[in-house]
């Protein structure tokens, strides 16, 4: 686990710890709340009992196990002596509701906003910033990158799409990130367990949030490529405020893709997360099976929303191994390992 981290779940585990042999109402379902959810089951076989959400949408499937804040007024079960887990900002109508019911904040009921970050949990950005220097404005979620965000200046969340980019005909897709209550779940269906001469390399590694999340589970190198200039500023910047060894720890490239041949040597995993269109996807495919020819070893594909699936196979280098989905908006992982190793 990374340092800069530490005190993050330090806030985050004073709350939930005192979740044990409690039923848990989490109140608020939006990504701070399934952070929390995802978070709490992970580190902690905490799951979480009943879940509050006054903001549902026409779509949304009756059946998705969803209440809204009327369940308070039910008598339901064993609501009343649960612990209320809340991830939006409380208003008046969350504070009467809550000691209406006998809820003490502190002791039944908890604020993740403000424990994680005080009063402070809402940000104001200068819109006339350039889009790539721009922060999350609003309401912070709470999660892993926006407590980098907060305490260390580091530039994560906002999405960037194409129309931004100075190389807008170069093949690759828009910026938006991937964290760990992504990635850790994916790293754990591969059962990986990284070891010192394991290496994982991110094609279009953006600002730099899928390989702080990789630095997080436990490898002890990344690198990653990334053809967008402002971006990959960003990136550099991100890193040395985290105090991250960009020498030997991470090693990221500025340029084309499909540039990248000898240098995807030293690494073992690969990681994809839709980052180009078909011609620069089958470029590193190609890439990396040149790479086996030099360096025969076992490598590891991760393919998320995997659009052009049949390629890697096509290659005749990689056999799929694994394909589930995760939590995120684009589901569909495929996992792939070389072939010659699976035989």
């Amino acid at each position: 686990m990374l340092r800069v981290l530490e005190e993050f779940r330090d806030k985050l585990d004073s709350i939930i710890l005192k979740g044990f042999g409690h039923r848990i109402v989490l109140w608020g379902y939006g990504y701070s709340g399934r952070f929390i959810a995802w978070y709490a089951e992970y580190y902690h076989s905490i799951k979480v009992d009943y879940i509050v959400e006054d903001n549902w949408e026409r779509s949304m499937p009756y059946e998705f196990p969803l209440f809204r804040s009327s369940l308070f007024d039910f008598g339901y079960k064993d609501v009343k002596d649960a612990i209320v887990w809340l991830t939006i900002p409380e208003d008046d109508r969350i504070f009467l509701k809550m000691h209406e019911h006998g809820y003490v904040k502190g002791k039944s009921y908890f604020n993740f906003l403000e424990v994680v970050y005080g009063n402070k949990y809402t940000n104001e950005v200068d819109d006339s910033v350039e889009i790539f220097y721009q922060k999350k404005k609003g309401i912070r979620d709470v999660q892993f990158m926006e407590w980098l965000e907060y305490v260390y200046d580091c530039n994560l969340v906002t999405s960037i799409q194409t129309q931004y980019f100075d190389n807008k005909n170069s093949g690759g897709h828009y910026y938006a990130i991937t964290t760990q209550k992504e990635i850790f779940p994916i790293l754990d269906k591969c059962h990986c367990i990284p070891s010192e001469n394991d290496a994982i390399f991110d094609f279009g590694c953006g600002k730099g949030g899928a390989i702080i999340s990789f630095l997080d589970y436990g490898f002890k190198k990344a690198g990653g490529v990334e053809f967008e200039k402002k971006i990959y500023e960003v990136m550099l910047s991100n890193f040395y405020n985290l105090g991250i060894d960009t020498k030997n720890t991470v090693s990221c490239i500025y340029g084309d893709a499909t540039k990248i041949t000898e240098a995807l040597d030293d690494y073992n995993w690969f990681y994809y997360f839709d980052p180009f269109e078909k011609d620069m996807f089958v470029a590193t495919i190609n890439n990396i099976c040149e790479s086996l020819k030099r360096k025969p070893r076992k490598v590891t594909v991760i393919n998320i929303n995997p659009t052009f699936h049949d390629v890697v196979l096509q290659s005749g280098c990689f056999m799929l191994t694994n394909q589930f989905t995760v939590d995120m908006r684009q589901r569909v992982v495929d996992i792939f390992i070389s072939s010659t190793e699976k035989g």
